[in-house]
């Protein structure tokens, strides 16, 4: 509390100067505004906090980071934890008015549809009680362009450094390559020649682990010059839809290959996470498609058998001449926090916010208390030895899992990666593509992507499952593409222009 006090004074004071000055005084401070109390830093209060809660550390009433950052700020939560399904949850706690003073939204267009109807805090309207989040835009224009509302505001507060740890990537077991003397795949017809071979070696297996639906198409397409979706391309300057070009059939036809030969689960659709992980664990399958930090992650699964248990980088595989050896880079994460506009401690919570975005706030948020999860020893910091990985440092503190951060200092935990980890998060960066521009759209345009787009998404998703799973001859690939274009595909290409002009203008006219 006393840290609080003092450096949250400091800055509320520094900032209602720094907020006069930029508004000419035209504005009082928001603090005062409405039926919010006023922040009253000395008061220690519980809010209630909505987030997810992801299956490898689910959360913890008892995590310590909660605990440390109530002694910083003097606020601590009830926390709501959504294991799955959030979508479903997020909304039906909005549409009954029963909404968390704090809760997670899982894409910038749900954060600008409930704030434009009043649900959330605009932020731009609070910069001035909030100067490190205000300092941080400013460092960080690129996030900036992937926060605003197709009116220039602010409801979605982005979460900033975890998605260095979460980049998908290809791996595969170099202990059983090694085993049987193979070489990692280079280009897909390498991947489906290998994967044979496991197959032969172990004939219960399903080689190649991928999972949730098409999902797995997102991180394959840039291997074939193509997209799972709409896309820019930075190449041509415009916007293609990519599961109607030549490059995504023939990703499609390695995919009912695959399955055809069962080199991938037959239900690897229906597959959740805990199917796809036990594929691994189980010596079932050897090479993947997933988040990089499963590298570490996994093996704190196997307790003590995990020595005999290795996954390793691979360098992603090209499908077609002129595709790329790239996974696909999401960018910025898609989840960020929203403030209750009917809170009564909206002030406390914009104060809380900030804090996250300084320095003592990231630094909290990153390596917890010293004496407590780290120590200092001439002038290195070193986080225990009861941490084994970063994935146990979460699981034991909360350090870093959704809900108890918003920008980290992902560096901090380089020393916690394997020796493999550590070279992998070294050449991943340059086997990725760019990241999407991420777009704030109208109501109106809204309308076309829930309508059009949502038939058109549908009708392609069953299609392609059908052509995967043998159920469709593809043969009948020309007859897909001209009926999914006439549901709309080029509307929905429109909006996306449209949308990407707008935000380049507005971030044009704010240079």
């Amino acid at each position: 509390m006393k840290i609080w006090n003092r450096k949250l004074g400091l800055a509320a004071l520094a900032a209602v100067m720094t907020g006069a000055l930029l508004s000419g005084c035209s504005k009082d401070n928001a603090a005062n505004e409405g039926n919010h109390e006023s922040a009253d830093t000395g008061k220690e209060i519980t809010l209630e906090m909505m987030t997810f809660s992801h299956t490898n550390w689910p959360y913890k009433e008892n995590w310590p980071i909660y605990k440390y950052l109530k002694e910083e700020t003097g606020i601590s939560f009830k926390v709501q934890p959504v294991m799955s399904d959030y979508t479903t949850t997020m909304n039906l706690a909005i549409s009954s008015g029963e909404i968390p003073d704090l809760m997670m939204v899982n894409s910038l267009n749900a954060a600008n549809t409930h704030g434009a109807s009043g649900a959330f805090v605009d932020y731009f309207e609070h910069l001035d009680q909030m100067p490190n989040y205000k300092k941080f835009l400013d460092d960080h224009p690129e996030v900036k362009a992937a926060i605003l509302s197709p009116e220039g505001k602010n409801y979605f507060m982005p979460l900033y450094g975890l998605e260095q740890q979460s980049r998908r990537s290809w791996l595969y077991r170099d202990d059983i390559f090694k085993k049987h003397n193979l070489t990692p795949p280079t280009t897909y017809d390498e991947l489906y020649t290998v994967a044979k071979k496991l197959k032969e070696l172990y004939p219960d297996s399903f080689p190649i682990a991928v999972f949730n639906g098409l999902s797995p198409l997102v991180n394959m397409a840039p291997a074939f010059n193509t997209n799972s979706s709409y896309y820019y391309d930075f190449e041509k300057n415009e916007w293609r839809y990519g599961p109607t070009e030549d490059n995504y059939k023939k990703m499609v036809e390695y995919m009912n290959k695959f399955y055809a030969e069962g080199l991938v689960a037959p239900d690897f659709m229906a597959h959740k996470r805990k199917q796809f992980n036990d594929l691994l664990l189980q010596n079932k399958s050897f090479i993947a498609s997933d988040y990089i930090g499963i590298m570490d992650e996994l093996p704190l699964m196997l307790g003590d058998a995990s020595s005999e248990f290795s996954l390793d980088y691979m360098v992603p595989p090209i499908g077609t001449p002129d595709g790329k050896s790239h996974n696909v880079f999401a960018g910025l994460q898609s989840d960020g926090f929203a403030v209750a506009s009917n809170s009564k401690e909206r002030d406390r919570l914009l104060q809380y916010l900030d804090f996250l975005f300084s320095p003592e706030g990231i630094e909290l948020a990153t390596w917890g208390r010293e004496g407590e999860t780290f120590t200092t020893e001439n002038g290195v910091r070193t986080f225990n030895d009861d941490y084994k990985e970063f994935g146990d440092l979460r699981t034991k503190t909360g350090i870093a899992t959704i809900g108890a951060h918003i920008v980290l200092d992902m560096t901090a935990y380089e020393s916690m990666y394997s020796p493999k980890m550590r070279e992998a998060m070294k050449i991943a960066p340059d086997h990725e593509t760019m990241p999407q521009p991420r777009l704030a759209y109208t109501n109106e345009e809204n309308e076309v992507l829930s309508m059009v787009g949502e038939t058109v998404k549908k009708f392609h998703e069953e299609q392609i499952a059908k052509f995967i799973l043998g159920q469709k001859p593809m043969d009948e690939w020309d007859t897909y593409v001209q009926e999914v274009n006439k549901l709309g595909v080029q509307q929905v290409l429109d909006v996306h222009q449209s949308a990407y002009e707008r935000t380049q203008k507005f971030l044009n006219e704010a240079k």
